[in-house]
Order: C-alpha cells, then sequence, then structure tokens
C-alpha cells in the first residue's frame, strides 16, 4: 500500500507532467508541430532542458501524449454531441459535425496527429496509446451507426472506417482551402455522405 509521501510525489510528477503538455500545447498552438521541440517546451514551462527529460524519453514521447491527450479530448467532445442528440441517426451526425466542428480551429494539432499516424515505426508503448484513442472515436461513431443503419460485423466496421476517413479527408481539404473553390463544404458533404447511409 503507498503511502502519504509516495502518493505526494505522484500527485507532483502528475502535476508537471501535465504542465509539460500544456507547454507543448502552447508551442504547438504557436508555431505548428515544427516548433515542437524539448528546448522550446522547455522554456514554455520553465523548465531547464533536462528537466523534460524526467517525465518524456524525448520529443516523439511527448508529441505523442501530446496527441493522444487531444484525441481523448475529441472523444468525449463528440460523446457528448452523441448523447444530447434524439435518435441514433441524429447522435451519428451529431457526433460527426462536433469532429469536424472540434478540428476546424486546431490545424497544428491536426497537421502533428497526421505526422504521427504516417509515421512508419512508434514505441510499441505510444502506438497503443494513439491506437487506444482513434479506437475509441471509432466507437463513438460505431454505436449510433450500428443503430441507425442496422449494420453488424464487417459492414457496420466498414462503414464506420469509411466515415472516419471521410472526416479526416474533410477536414485537410477544408483547412488547406481547397474545398471552398470546388464548390463544397466539408459539413455539406458529411450531410451528403449520412444521408446515403442505409436505413434501418
Amino acid at each position: 500500500m503507498r503511502n502519504a509521501a509516495e502518493k505526494r510525489r505522484e500527485d507532483i510528477r502528475d502535476l508537471k507532467r501535465k504542465a509539460i503538455l500544456a507547454a507543448a500545447r502552447r508551442v504547438c498552438d504557436a508555431g505548428g508541430p515544427e516548433a515542437l521541440t524539448m528546448r522550446a517546451v522547455a522554456a514554455e514551462a520553465g523548465y531547464a532542458p533536462g528537466a523534460v527529460y524526467t517525465y518524456f524519453a524525448g520529443i516523439d514521447e511527448l508529441a505523442i501524449a501530446l496527441t493522444a491527450e487531444e484525441l481523448g479530448h475529441l472523444a468525449r467532445r463528440m460523446r457528448e454531441a452523441a448523447e444530447r442528440a434524439a435518435g441514433p441517426a441524429a447522435a451519428l451526425a451529431a457526433a460527426a459535425k462536433e469532429a469536424l466542428k472540434a478540428t476546424a480551429g486546431n490545424a497544428p494539432h491536426v497537421r502533428l496527429a497526421g505526422r504521427l499516424m504516417s509515421a512508419e515505426v512508434l514505441p510499441a508503448d505510444l502506438d497503443r496509446a494513439v491506437t487506444g484513442r482513434v479506437i475509441a472515436i471509432l466507437e463513438v461513431l460505431g454505436g449510433p451507426l450500428r443503430a441507425a443503419t442496422g449494420l453488424e460485423g464487417e459492414a457496420a466496421h466498414r462503414e464506420i472506417l469509411c466515415l472516419a476517413a471521410l472526416l479526416i479527408g474533410l477536414r485537410v481539404l477544408e483547412g488547406s482551402g481547397r474545398l471552398r473553390p470546388l464548390g463544397f463544404t466539408a459539413e455539406g458533404l458529411l450531410t451528403h455522405r449520412l444521408a446515403a447511409l442505409p436505413q434501418a
């Protein structure tokens, strides 16, 4: 059983880790993922550069922890939007639209997530952290999609992944300014796709 001193040390470590993640978020917000270095994060957090290594082994671990946290926030916002909706189809639409809305003003973190997702090799524990958050997002979409369409098994899984891929693609196209000149909006295309799903 942990004694009071051990718990206090763990609490302090957790607070410092959160402070470093908050500093990393500010650095990424201000300069994009390219600005995310251990030295920049340490300066923003008010720590000596070497102190950050006590909490994160390197910039990749820090970037992945930041992305996992952002994905966790996104899953929560989507879940809350779905819970406020009446009926499965409305819940699916609400969760998907919240994903677009939540990522609209978050271009630096979207780019950081894209860079990490495209990395060929991530350390196994860090890969699990991001994958777990991605699965949480897919589950937020999956429950109402299954209920609204009546799809199960592989057919449901395929539609869930296609919808997630559409959300990512729409965010990239709209964020780069390439969607509006084509005469479409991300939300309009999402609404079109949701209407094309089979109905239960």
